[in-house]
C-alpha cells in the first residue's frame, strides 16, 4: 500500500512539473509577445483644431467647430482647455479646463456628475488628436443640448500654448 501511494505521488508530481514546465513557457512567450508595449511617448503639447466642414453666412458660422491646447505639466499630467460647439444656429456647446493624468498618449476626462458617467477620451497621435465619449445618455448629455464630444482635433501648433478659458477668453 505504502508503495502504491509513493508510485502514485511520484507519477502525478513529475506530471505536475512538467504542466507548471509548459505553464511557465505559455506565460514567458505571453509576456515576450504581448506584455511588452514599445509605445513611444508623443509630445502632447500644442493646439488643436476640430477637423471639419463650417461654413460662415451672414456673420454666423454652420457646423462643428472647437478647440483643444494642451501644456505638458510632467512626462505623465498635462493642463487642458477643451472647447466643442455645434455651430450655428444654437451655438450648444461644451467646455472644460483641468489638470489630466497623460499615460500610453491617452488622457481621459471624467464629468463629476457620476450619474451621467460621462467620460471623454482623448488619444494623441503626433498630428491630432481623436476624441470619443462614453455616457449614460438616459440622464442627458454630457456637455449641453445637443453637444457630444466626438472628432479628430489636427494639431496646428506645437508650441507651448497660452492657456485661454474657452467661454471667457481670459487667459490662464
Amino acid at each position: 500500500m505504502l508503495t502504491r501511494i509513493y508510485a502514485y505521488k511520484r507519477r502525478h508530481t513529475h506530471t505536475g512539473n512538467l504542466n507548471f514546465f509548459f505553464l511557465a513557457l505559455a506565460l514567458g512567450f505571453y509576456h515576450f509577445s504581448y506584455g511588452q508595449t514599445d509605445i513611444k511617448y508623443v509630445n502632447p503639447t500644442g493646439t488643436y483644431h476640430l477637423v471639419g466642414k463650417t461654413k460662415k453666412k451672414d456673420g454666423d458660422v454652420y457646423g462643428w467647430f472647437g478647440t483643444i491646447q494642451v501644456k505638458t505639466l510632467t512626462a505623465n499630467k498635462i493642463a487642458m482647455t477643451f472647447y466643442i460647439c455645434k455651430g450655428a444656429p444654437s451655438y450648444n456647446s461644451g467646455s472644460f479646463v483641468d489638470t489630466l493624468y497623460y499615460s500610453d498618449n491617452k488622457a481621459i476626462y471624467a464629468d463629476e456628475d457620476t450619474a451621467k458617467k460621462c467620460v471623454t477620451t482623448f488619444v494623441f497621435s503626433t498630428k491630432e488628436i481623436t476624441v470619443s465619449e462614453s455616457a449614460n445618455y438616459d440622464l442627458g448629455t454630457c456637455w449641453g443640448h445637443g453637444v457630444v464630444a466626438f472628432g479628430q482635433f489636427r494639431k496646428k501648433s506645437s508650441k507651448v500654448p497660452v492657456l485661454i478659458e474657452p467661454l471667457t477668453g481670459d487667459k490662464l
